[in-house]
């Protein structure tokens, strides 16, 4: 089994803490990276790594998306 570090974060983004698990694969780290936000109140998200490789970020809150600017128009199609 490949060992995941799953770093424990604050709302700046800095990783407070970290914990080494041992999961059959990716998807396992999304269920693990709940319980920790579960047993630690402070953390405001978990990243989850497989050596350099970013597996995922688990948010306590979903982050909240809008868009930055107004779709754009199409571009104008020249008259034939």
């Amino acid at each position: 089994m490949p060992t995941y570090t799953l770093h424990l974060c604050g709302a700046k983004g800095a990783s407070t803490s970290f914990r080494l698990f041992d999961l059959a694969s990716d998807g396992a780290c999304f269920a693990a990276a709940g319980e920790l936000l579960d047993d630690h109140v402070n953390c405001d998200h978990v990243e989850a790594w497989s050596g350099e490789r970013a597996v995922l970020a688990r948010h306590r809150f979903q982050p909240i998306l809008r868009p930055i600017a107004a779709a754009a128009s199409p571009p104008a199609v020249p008259a034939t």
